[in-house]
């Protein structure tokens, strides 16, 4: 009963953190997408990313912005987005568990044709929630030009689960816990202290999340790969608030039919 209880209250502490952070990302929501218009019928779920950032804006403090600009400008200068694996390079095979604790490969998707990853930081992020459920619309036209899709977290079987039930997700949502697979692809980075103690301070740490030694996470990165292996697009950006649009991979999916 004792343990019980103990489990319980862990999982809702888990769940008040979760809540916590969610409530608390308008400290990261000054969007560097301002500087675009994207037209709302083109390019939809750009401009629905665009208007969940100036929505958290309104709320944000002005320390907390300078917090995100702070961090966002270190990891640019980082020269991740630059080194990380992009067009024409060969995709490095992996094998993870889905939701459902059931280990899959890179190489078993590939032999049905192309394949689209997405990369997002946790259940935790809004930004990536609305972006997995909106792909999740495109879905049958990805599958209808030869391609499968999985998303890429480094959060356990359970928390993917969850993302896969609360979103209605189809596709496969897999656990990388020790971002082995994301190393493969250069992706990781080690969050900035700035942005660490920001959130820390607003009850949510990192390292505690993911029972991790670094806070550290991937970039919110997208690739679509061929059969063969090869990288046919990427979208790498350093800020999590943007992502690729889906029909920028339908594009490359029907370049590479």
């Amino acid at each position: 009963m004792k343990s019980h209880i103990s489990l319980i209250s862990a999982r809702l502490t888990i769940s008040f953190a979760i809540l916590s952070l969610m409530v608390s990302t308008a400290i990261f929501a000054e969007s560097t997408a301002g500087s675009n218009n994207p037209d709302s019928a083109s390019r939809p779920v750009e401009t629905l990313l665009k208007a969940r950032a100036e929505q958290s804006s309104q709320k944000t403090p002005d320390d907390f912005k300078a917090a995100s600009r702070q961090g966002l400008e270190e990891l640019v200068r980082s020269g991740i987005a630059k080194s990380a694996l992009n067009f024409g390079d060969k995709m490095p095979a992996f094998e993870l568990p889905d939701a459902h604790g059931k280990t899959v490969s890179s190489d078993d998707f590939l032999a049905d044709g192309a394949l689209v990853i997405v990369f997002y930081r946790g259940a935790w992020c809004p930004y990536c929630n609305l972006y997995l459920h909106a792909l999740q619309e495109y879905l049958p036209e990805f599958e209808s030009l030869g391609a499968s899709m999985v998303a890429i977290s480094g959060e356990p079987p359970d928390r993917s689960l969850e993302v896969e039930q609360k979103d209605s997700l189809t596709y496969p949502v897999l656990s990388d816990t020790a971002l082995i697979a994301s190393r493969k692809f250069g992706i990781v980075y080690e969050v900035p202290q700035v942005i660490q103690k920001v959130m820390t301070e607003r009850g949510f740490d990192l390292k505690t999340y993911y029972g991790t030694d670094k806070a550290e996470l991937p970039l919110s990165a997208t690739y679509v790969v061929n059969r063969n292996g090869k990288i046919i697009y990427a979208y790498l950006d350093p800020d999590y608030k943007l992502r690729a649009e889906p029909a920028d991979i339908i594009a490359a999916l029907k370049k590479n039919k």
